[in-house]
Parts: C-alpha cells; structure tokens; sequence
C-alpha cells in the first residue's frame, strides 16, 4: 500500500528553498520564457513560464495563440509560491480566439521575489494526434516601477505529444522535465492536497514506495546536477 509521510511545514519551507541558494549571478535582460514539455494524446499537459529579471517587476501579461486541438483547462494557472508576493493571476482564452491569456498583478505594487526561475504554470488539454507543437508568444509585456514596459524578450517553446511517457525521476508534474514545480508538487501531495496531475512514481526517486521529504531532496538533487 502506497503511504504519504508527513513532515513539518517550516522544513518543506526551507527545502523549498534549496534550488535557489548559489544562484548569485543577474539575469542580462528582461525576459519570459515558455519551456518545453511533453504529453500524451487527449490527456493534459503542464506548461511553465520562467521570468528573468534584471530589475524589479511587478507584473507580466503573455498572449500565446494555442495550437490546433489544444485547449485551456480554466482556472489552471497558478503563480509559483516562491516568487509571488500578494500577487494575484488571471487567466483565460480570448472569445472568439484561440489565444490563451494569463496576466499576473500586485495588489500593492510589490516586485516578484528573485530574479530568475518559473513565475507561473498552466494546463492543456492536448489534441490525438502527436507530434510537436509551438507556443509562440503573440505578445508579452512586464511592468515594474522604473519602467511600464521592461520587457526585452520573450521566447517560445514545444509541446511534444509521444505515444507514451517515459518514466521521468523527479517529474512529479507529468510534464517531462524537472524543476522547481515537481518539487512543489511532490510537496503538495505530501501535504494531502492532491495536486493534478501527479506521477506517483516519477515522484517516489528512491522506489521505496513512500512520497516523502528523501523524495523532495532527490528532486532536487537533480535539478542540482
């Protein structure tokens, strides 16, 4: 029977916090960036942003024209917890469009925590058949306190929809890599609050048939190298 051990909230806080010690060095520019990701056909797919930041910003807004049998999956998107503030993230498919929106804002005008690392998330619904697909930015845009609009690039990124999907260690998100958000995740089921989707075991890294705090580290661990 697979078990859920329980730890102490402060610890999963600082675990949290380990893929960014050492990151020292400033981003060059302003950016948004989509990564890749993988899925399979007629399922969901998890999609993240990463924001590089040479000064403080306050908010974003991303245009992404979603591909043919590609579909938003309302109220997915969620900002990451260790850069947000009190910031709050809208999000939705343009009527009449097959352009997805997500716009994220500071109720005080506080800057997003950090400079570097993935700033929101979101979910498709992906078509039957396979192949690669880009998502493309129609149009994207950062706002700080200095400047309205800082943003000096923003980068696309594919969807590869595969038949089947390997067994990933660490990818507890299903979304064919590994980041920060997996070890979110893997937090979050530990916790009882059933994230969507979960990989249980891309999750359990040692195979020992447990989701616990050993688990978090090792994914972190590889996002280490």
């Amino acid at each position: 029977m697979k078990k859920i051990t329980q730890i102490p909230k402060l610890l999963l806080l600082a675990l949290l916090l380990i893929p960014f010690t050492g990151k020292a060095q400033m981003p060059e520019k302003n950016l948004l960036e989509i990564h890749d990701a993988v899925g399979l056909p007629q399922s969901t797919v998890v999609i993240d942003v990463e924001m590089q930041n040479k000064q403080p910003i306050t908010a974003f807004l991303l245009d992404v024209p979603l591909p043919s049998g590609f579909s938003y999956i309302d109220g997915s998107a969620v900002l990451n917890p260790l850069r947000q503030v009190d910031h709050i993230v809208g999000s939705n498919t343009i009527p009449g469009t097959n352009i997805f929106r997500v716009v994220a804002v500071s109720v005080t005008g506080a800057a997003f925590l950090g400079n570097i690392g993935i700033v929101v998330s979101f979910k498709l619904n992906t078509p039957s058949q396979t192949g690669n697909y880009m998502l493309e930015p129609e149009y994207c845009s950062m706002a700080g306190s200095y400047r309205s609009d800082p943003l000096e690039d923003c980068i696309h990124g594919m969807v590869s929809i595969i038949e089947s999907m390997p067994l990933t260690s660490g990818d507890s998100n299903c979304n064919g890599s590994v980041n920060v958000m997996d070890v979110i995740t893997t937090v979050k089921y530990m916790l009882g609050d059933n994230p969507q989707p979960f990989c249980f075991e891309n999750a359990d890294v040692n195979s020992d048939g447990i989701i616990n705090v050993l688990d978090a580290v090792s994914t972190t661990d590889i996002i280490l190298n």
